[in-house]
């Protein structure tokens, strides 16, 4: 994967019957970053180079994008719960847009120990490495998803993010879309990132984030 720098982002909080309206705005737990990389770049997910092969008469970039969700602190309290980053894809004049042709991922998933199962964490020089016990007789895992996308082959694709058991919303989470593109004309992507937190004594809160407003929004051709 190509190096992405990371940049803060504010997240607002969401105006709700019964919220309170004492809700600062949250800085230091979201952080941000893309790069727009050649459609055929040698880290992009496989698959996709087939795709380019049978549609070498059409125009793409590859959109990487991260979000990076950081855990709560004595300042900023809260758990990350579930997020979602949307992206829009237009052109200048509106009446054609740039296609998500390809995304991903799809769904990414992970390994939750059924009944009777243990989870083991090992810890060695700051990397946690999570392994599954299974005494005997114990259940089987299943695979639950933390991250999946949506509208592929359409100009708002969309990620959800959530946490599950053993596995909380915090890290890195890279995601990226094969972006069809209109010849001649200016295709920019806007990126909005809306989350929840969880709190001990407010219960669940609501942020929204504006990434790339115009006219700063990301610029994929002109």
């Amino acid at each position: 994967m190509t190096d992405i720098r990371l940049h803060d982002v504010e997240l607002v909080p969401e105006r709700t019957l019964g919220s309170s309206t004492d809700d600062a705005p949250l800085r230091g737990r979201l952080t941000f970053g893309w790069d727009l990389l050649p459609a055929d770049h040698a880290g992009a997910p496989s698959g996709w180079l087939s795709y380019l092969h049978a549609t070498s008469d059409r125009e793409f970039r590859q959109l990487l994008m991260v979000c990076s969700f950081r855990p709560e602190t004595p300042e900023s309290k809260g758990v990350f719960r579930h997020a979602s980053l949307g992206v829009a894809l237009s052109t200048a004049e509106r009446d054609v847009q740039p296609i998500a042709r390809l995304i991903d991922p799809g769904e990414r998933t992970r390994p939750i120990a059924g009944p009777g199962t243990g989870v083991s964490f090992t810890v060695t020089t700051g990397v946690v490495d999570v392994g599954v016990e299974r005494p005997p007789g114990a259940g089987p895992t299943r695979e639950e998803w933390t991250v999946r996308g949506h509208g592929a082959s359409q100009s708002n694709p969309q990620w959800e993010f959530r946490r599950v058991k053993g596995f909380p919303l915090v890290g890195d989470h890279p995601v990226a879309a094969l972006v069809e593109l209109v010849p001649g004309r200016l295709n920019t992507a806007q990126v909005l990132v809306a989350a929840e937190l969880e709190h001990r004594s407010w219960g669940i809160r609501r942020y929204r984030a504006q990434l790339a407003p115009t006219p700063h929004a990301i610029v994929l051709a002109e």
